[in-house]
């Protein structure tokens, strides 16, 4: 005959694990809403009048030099874009989202190529020669990748 302490103890071992195995699945789904929420909060924000406004006059620019782009952007704008792509880029360098997705959604190459001779300047001006680095990384994975992203003209 089978003990009754022991059905119970086997019946409390089962929901136990069967309670964790819960909890990992709810954790792991907690997880991946925390992602897509910080990429729908960077979206809304690379969606603004004012950062869209930037980002355009930005990629038309035609300059060789940090001057000549502060000539065609303002200093402030051009902080705003930077700032902006350094922190996305840290989220994905963080694993907090995927760099794949990343690059699928945000202009890190061609930007960081309209921008790097003021972005070199700004580093040396501050004498940190790794300001703006995530950004410079999430780039060049990006420019490897290629794309309408990266180059800037449609396919």
């Amino acid at each position: 005959m089978v003990d009754a302490s022991l059905v119970l103890d086997a019946i409390v071992a089962v929901s136990i694990a069967a309670g964790a195995l819960f909890a990992v699945m709810e954790l792991r789904d907690l997880k991946r809403d925390r992602r897509l929420g910080l990429l729908m909060q960077a979206c809304m924000h690379g969606t603004t009048r004012e950062f869209e406004d930037t980002v355009s006059k930005i990629w038309r620019t035609d300059a060789s030099d940090a001057k000549g782009l502060e000539k065609q952007v303002s200093s402030a704008e051009l902080y705003m874009v930077s700032d902006f792509l350094v922190s996305i880029a840290h989220f994905g360098q963080e694993g907090l989202v995927d760099t794949r997705t990343l690059t699928g959604f945000f202009p890190f190459s061609y930007m960081w190529n309209k921008m790097k001779p003021w972005v070199i300047a700004e580093r040396a001006a501050a004498g940190m020669p790794k300001l703006y680095y995530e950004w410079e990384v999430l780039a060049q994975l990006q420019e490897n990748g290629g794309g309408y992203l990266a180059t800037g003209k449609s396919p």
